[in-house]
C-alpha cells in the first residue's frame, strides 16, 4: 500500500512542479491544471481501451492535445486581470469535467474505467511497484524542465512578468509569446503526467481530476513555497502521505480520511497565507556573482550648459498628429514634435496635460486614433511595445517600476536585447552556451549599473533601495536595452536635492554618449539645466516650443504653467 502512495506522491508532485512554473515564477494563477491531467488521462484511456494505441504513443498525444488547449487558455488569459484568470480557469476545469461527462464513448458519469494491460518497451505495469520507475523518472524529467526554465534568462522574464507585466514588455521582452509558451509547457506537462496518473488508477473518471486534486495541487505549490521547485516536491510527498497517516495510524474510513484531508488542505492554506506567505521554502534568490572586470563610472563634474544648433542635428524622431481619445475627453490632440541626435529636449506643462500620455502613445502602450510616429524613418504607429523598444525607443516611468523581488542587477541584465537563454530551444542543447552568456550579460550590465555610480548595489534586491537609488536604476536598465532614444518620465521628481544633482550627472553623460533624451520634468531648473529645446504642453496640446528661457518669458505660459499649481 505504502508503495501505491509514494507513486501517487511522485505524480502530484510532478504536477505540482508545472503548476509552480506557471504561478510561481509567471506569475500566471491558474487551478485548470488538473483538467489538463484529466484531458491526458482520458486522452490515455480513450487510446488505449477504444484504438488500442500503444501506451507511449498515448502519452505523447497525451501531452500534444493538453498543450494546444494549453495554448487556448493562455489566448484567452492574456487579456484578463489576475482576479478574473482564477475565475477563468476555474470554469474551464469545470466545464472539462462535464464534457467528460457528457460523451458516452468516454464513459459518461462513470468515466473510463478498463485500462489495463499497459506497458513501456516491453516492461509490463501491472503492480504498484512496476509504476514507480515511471513516476520517478517523470518526476526527475519534469523537474529538471522546469528548473532549466525558470532559473535561466528565460525565467528571468517569466519573474518580469510576474511582477510587472507592462515595464517587462517596457524593456523590449514580447510578454505575450511567453505567456502562450509557459501555459501550453506546463500543460503539456501536466498532460503527460495525468496520462500516468489514469495508466496507474486503472481509469480516467470525473472525480479522478475534479477539485480534489486542483486544491491539493495547489496546495502543495502554496504550502512548499511559490517559485521554489524544491519546496512544490517536499509539499507533495508530505501532503499526499496525509491520508495514509490517517487510515493507517490514525484509524479513520477511507472515505473519512479524504474528507479529512480536504479539511487539512484548506487549513494549511489559511494557515500559510497568515503566518508564511512565501510558503515552507522561500523563492530561490538567484544571486548573479558581479564580474570583476573594470566597471565605468561616471559620477563627476557636469560640464556647463552649451547652447546647441539644433539643425545641425538630424531628426531622429518625428511625431505628428498624434490624437486620442477617452470617450469625452480629448488626451492628445493633433501632437506633433520632433527629437533631434544627441539632444536633451524637454516637455512640460501643468498636471493634466496629457504629458505621459504623449510618452504612451510614441511607445505604443496606448494605440493612437490618429497620426504618425516616424524613428528613422521607420513607421512606429501600429506596432507591439516590445517592437518599438527594439526598433531603438525605450522609456522610463514616473513611478520607476523596478522588478522589486529581483536584484538590481537582474532588472538591469532583462533589459539587455538578444540572450541566448531567452530562447526556448537553445535552452536544452547540450553545453555551457548559455551559462557563458549569461555571464557577459552580467557584464553588460554591471557596466551599466557602473555607469550610474550603483554597482556596490548589484546585489541588493530592488525593493530594498531609496528612491533617489531606484531611479538610477531605472535609467540604467533603459541603458542597458541600447535604444538610442530614451523617454524619461519625471526622472528627478520626488528625488532630495543629492539625488537630483546625481541624476542631472547622468542624463548629460547619457547625451554625451550620443543618445536623444525626451524628458518630462516638472523642476523648471533641471529643464534649464539639461535642455536643448522644450516644449510647452497644454490639454492634450503642444502650444509653444523654444528654449526654456522663451517660454518662461511669456506670460500667458507662465499662467498656464504656474496657475494650475
Amino acid at each position: 500500500m505504502w508503495i501505491n502512495y509514494l507513486v501517487q506522491a511522485l505524480l502530484l508532485a510532478s504536477l505540482a512542479l508545472s503548476v509552480n512554473l506557471l504561478v510561481g515564477y509567471a506569475g500566471q494563477v491558474s487551478v485548470a491544471h488538473a483538467a489538463f491531467a484529466g484531458i491526458g488521462g482520458y486522452t490515455v484511456g480513450y487510446l488505449t481501451t477504444a484504438r488500442d494505441w500503444p501506451f507511449v504513443a498515448t502519452l505523447v498525444a497525451a501531452a500534444v492535445i493538453a498543450a494546444l488547449v494549453g495554448v487556448v487558455i493562455g489566448l484567452i488569459a492574456l487579456g484578463l486581470a489576475e482576479e478574473f484568470l482564477i475565475l477563468m480557469t476555474l470554469a474551464f476545469s469545470l466545464a472539462v469535467i462535464g464534457i467528460f461527462a457528457t460523451f458516452d464513448a468516454l464513459g459518461g458519469v462513470m468515466g473510463i474505467t478498463n485500462i489495463s494491460g499497459l506497458s513501456i518497451l516491453g516492461l509490463s505495469l501491472e503492480t504498484p511497484r512496476d509504476w514507480l520507475a515511471p513516476a520517478a523518472v517523470t518526476l526527475v524529467l519534469v523537474f529538471a524542465v522546469c528548473w532549466r526554465i525558470g532559473e535561466s534568462p528565460y525565467g528571468r522574464v517569466l519573474k518580469g512578468i510576474r511582477e510587472d507585466t507592462e515595464a517587462t514588455r517596457s524593456l523590449g521582452k514580447n510578454t505575450f509569446a511567453y505567456k502562450i509558451a509557459i501555459f501550453a509547457i506546463t500543460a503539456g506537462m501536466a498532460g503527460w503526467v495525468g496520462a500516468l496518473y489514469s495508466g496507474w488508477l486503472g481509469l480516467a473518471t470525473p472525480t479522478a481530476f475534479g477539485f480534489q486534486l486542483a486544491m491539493a495541487v495547489f496546495a502543495m505549490v502554496i504550502v512548499g513555497g511559490s517559485a521554489n521547485l524544491v519546496g512544490s516536491v517536499v509539499a507533495a510527498i508530505a501532503l499526499t502521505m496525509i491520508e495514509p497517516v490517517l487510515r493507517q495510524v490514525v484509524g479513520l474510513q477511507s472515505s473519512e480520511a479524504a474528507l479529512w484531508q480536504l479539511v487539512i488542505y484548506g487549513g494549511l492554506l489559511v494557515l500559510m497565507m497568515i503566518v508564511r506567505p512565501q510558503g515552507l521554502f522561500a523563492e530561490r534568490f538567484r544571486h548573479v556573482a558581479p564580474p570583476t572586470g573594470e566597471r565605468v563610472q561616471v559620477l563627476g563634474e557636469r560640464t556647463a550648459p552649451v547652447v546647441r544648433d539644433l539643425d545641425a542635428h538630424p531628426v531622429v524622431l518625428k511625431a505628428e498628429g498624434l490624437g486620442k481619445r477617452f470617450g469625452g475627453i480629448v488626451a492628445a490632440k493633433d501632437l506633433g514634435l520632433e527629437l533631434r541626435r544627441g539632444t536633451i529636449t524637454a516637455l512640460v506643462g501643468p498636471n493634466g496635460a496629457g504629458k505621459t500620455t504623449a510618452f504612451n502613445l510614441l511607445t505604443g502602450a496606448v494605440v493612437p486614433d490618429s497620426g504618425s510616429v516616424l524613428l528613422d524613418g521607420e513607421e512606429l504607429v501600429g506596432r507591439r511595445p516590445d517592437e518599438i523598444v527594439r526598433a531603438g525607443l525605450v522609456r522610463t516611468y514616473q513611478d520607476v517600476r523596478l522588478l522589486s523581488r529581483l536584484s538590481c542587477l537582474e532588472n538591469v541584465m532583462l533589459a539587455v536585447p538578444d540572450q541566448h537563454g531567452e530562447h526556448l530551444g537553445r535552452l536544452f542543447v547540450p553545453g555551457r552556451a548559455v551559462s557563458r552568456a549569461d555571464h557577459a550579460v552580467a557584464e553588460q550590465a554591471m557596466e551599466w549599473l557602473g555607469f550610474v555610480g550603483m554597482a556596490d548595489h548589484a546585489g541588493v534586491p530592488a525593493d530594498a533601495l531609496s528612491y533617489g537609488q531606484s531611479k538610477l536604476v531605472s535609467l540604467s536598465r533603459a541603458l542597458a536595452t541600447r535604444a538610442p532614444v530614451l523617454l524619461l518620465d519625471e526622472p528627478a521628481s520626488g528625488v532630495d536635492s543629492t539625488w537630483v544633482e546625481t541624476m542631472l550627472t547622468m542624463v548629460d553623460a547619457v547625451r554625451a554618449e550620443g543618445r536623444t533624451v525626451c524628458l518630462v520634468e516638472h523642476n523648471l531648473d533641471v529643464v534649464r539645466e539639461l535642455a536643448d529645446h522644450t516644449y510647452f504642453m497644454e490639454l492634450g496640446e503642444i502650444t509653444a516650443s523654444g528654449t526654456i528661457a522663451e517660454l518662461t518669458s511669456s506670460a500667458r505660459l507662465t499662467e498656464a504653467y504656474f496657475g494650475a499649481q
